[in-house]
């Protein structure tokens, strides 16, 4: 009998539609059945250890993830190299999101939403085959998905070179807002002091990130057969990305209201408004944002 102990953030295991106890040569775990994989309960606890959310987590360039990141990309882009399936990773924390979302179909959620992109994506494409290029994406993806789960967030979808997360809130895991802004300061750790050292051993040039985020309610659909967010925060966090210059943070008033003044010294009012004119339809007035300092 399979000892079920896994909380993060709920037991994955009750659904028994997705994953079924199975035994493979004396390995105990589960089957997934819509990826139709074998996944041992070693492999399924080492990412409950690896993806668990924790309270104010952050990463500073000297952080142990960095160098467990710089390994992982390695592996990674070897394992693409040959032909070989994508992280398992990535797949289970769309599906812990899916779950999520679907247990709250009667509530608007309130929640911070974060998008992160790579920046000039276009033209290191032109420089790189398809092969590496679907290296990189899958590479910055995972990555960025791995920080997104251990500051409070879940992966709302994957968008070409693109992630979106969406953070609520978590009983004893902090102020959400934050929580998405930490999340940004430690991707771009990540992107400098991991990614690019990783995947320069590739012949992969380097990249730069820019992050987006703002705050509200947001509506539960469902487009097609996965739950989706819909909102004027997601519209906005959208609108903003361009206005961040590589390595910033640039987030919505919505956000800034709420934080606390030790994050609100970071940033500073966007005032070019002939190039950010959006009029908030709340107020008739142009929608501030702010941006922290070019990295």
């Amino acid at each position: 009998m399979l000892d079920d102990q896994i909380v993060f953030p709920f037991d994955v295991t009750e659904d028994r539609v997705r994953f079924q106890p199975s035994v493979i040569d004396g390995e105990s775990g589960y089957y997934d059945t819509v990826v139709r994989k074998f996944v041992s309960r070693r492999v399924l606890d080492s990412l409950m250890d690896n993806l668990a959310p924790e309270n104010n987590y952050h990463i500073t360039p000297n952080h142990e993830r960095v160098t467990q990141s710089i390994n992982r990309i390695r592996r990674n882009i070897s394992a693409y190299q040959r032909n070989l399936s994508d992280s398992y990773a990535q797949t289970f924390l769309k599906y812990l999101s899916n779950r999520y979302l679907s247990s709250k179909l009667e509530i608007d959620l309130e929640a911070s939403i974060l998008y992160v992109d790579i920046v000039g994506s276009t033209k290191i494409s032109e420089k790189l085959s398809s092969e590496e290029l679907s290296s990189l994406i899958g590479t910055f993806s995972q990555e960025m998905a791995a920080v997104i789960s251990k500051s409070g967030g879940f992966i709302l979808k994957y968008a070409g070179d693109a992630v979106i997360a969406y953070f609520p809130h978590l009983e004893g895991k902090g102020n959400m807002i934050e929580n998405a802004i930490r999340c940004g300061r430690s991707m771009n750790v990540i992107t400098g002091f991991a990614i690019n050292p990783a995947i320069h051993d590739f012949a992969i040039p380097p990249i730069q990130i820019r992050v987006a985020i703002d705050h509200g309610k947001n509506k539960i659909v469902f487009l097609g057969s996965e739950p989706d967010l819909i909102g004027h925060s997601i519209t906005i966090a959208a609108k903003m990305m361009p206005f961040a210059e590589p390595g910033q943070i640039v987030i919505g008033d919505s956000a800034y209201q709420v934080i606390s003044k030790e994050f609100a010294v970071e940033f500073v009012k966007y005032s070019n408004e002939p190039d950010w004119n959006y009029i908030n339809p709340e107020t008739g007035k142009i929608y501030p944002i702010y941006t922290t300092k070019s990295i």
